[in-house]
């Protein structure tokens, strides 16, 4: 509205600008000029040159409101991404980057990684001993592989006509807890800082966090978490963020410790 407005009285400025130029040409043809300035050359001279670029300004008067339209669209580009930065959303990709969130973790002081179970640990199994090694918390929340959700994900996973041996909850919690026994025995000083959690409870989403760094997914039908479209979420703080946050919290709270050097025997005596 008020850029509209500001272009009316810009149109009708310019307007009444290239009349008087027009005018003064006539007036200087019949040579009124001379009678209103006699021998004012350069003021004639002065006139003409401005009323000439006031009807030049005229005819390019759409083109500056173009102008305005495009700028209109830059401010409202510039809301948006304000906007989704405000809510914490980064990107949304197809599956888990492994690499990107591995970068991530290579630089973060507290790594957090909620799932059923996590079929690319092998994979971030040396990032996360090198977190450890610089003193970073990493917590892990697995599923506890008794619990009655975690034969309802592995029917989930048999959905659609697929099924995978290496897609089952039980075995893979348990093998899971074997690469983290592993993680810890190659260096002794890494249990510290590595904490496990079992939870007996149906979970929201998958969510890899670095810091401040979220991916998040949902649990699909024959499909794992780690190989379905991911948020990437940026800031604690964020609408998105404070979300998938209080999950991540409430969960731990909810979760019972295990002991990755005594995991088998931690899984038998804390039954949940």
């Amino acid at each position: 509205m008020a850029s509209r407005l500001r272009r009316t009285f810009e149109r009708t400025g310019l307007y009444t600008a290239a009349c008087l130029s027009i005018a003064v040409a006539v007036a200087d043809l019949a040579g009124w000029l001379d009678l209103i300035a006699p021998g004012g050359t350069i003021q004639k001279i002065t006139l003409l040159v401005l009323g000439s670029m006031a009807l030049v300004v005229t005819l390019e008067v759409d083109g500056f409101a173009k102008l305005d339209e495009i700028d209109a669209k830059v401010d409202a580009v510039r809301r948006a991404v304000a906007q989704g930065f405000e809510q914490g959303l980064v990107a949304v990709h197809p599956n888990l980057a492994n690499e990107d969130y591995i970068r991530y973790v290579g630089q973060a002081r507290q790594v957090t990684i909620l799932n059923t179970w996590i079929p690319n640990l092998q994979r971030l199994k040396g990032s996360l001993g090198e977190a450890l090694d610089r003193r970073a918390e990493v917590r892990i929340l697995l599923l506890y592989p008794n619990s009655m959700v975690a034969s309802l994900r592995d029917d989930a996973l048999r959905a659609r006509g697929r099924s995978n041996p290496e897609w089952n909850v039980r075995s893979g919690v348990r093998h899971n807890l074997g690469v983290l026994k592993e993680l810890v025995t190659e260096k002794r000083r890494r249990a510290g800082h590595l904490k496990v959690k079992v939870y007996n409870s149906l979970p929201s989403a998958a969510v890899y966090k670095a810091d401040t760094h979220y991916y998040v997914s949902v649990f699909l039908h024959g499909q794992l978490a780690i190989e379905s479209p991911q948020l990437e979420i940026q800031g604690c703080g964020s609408l998105l963020g404070r979300q998938f946050q209080q999950e991540l919290d409430t969960l731990w709270e909810i979760g019972v410790e295990i002991d990755p050097l005594d995991w088998e025997r931690d899984l038998e005596r804390k039954r949940l």
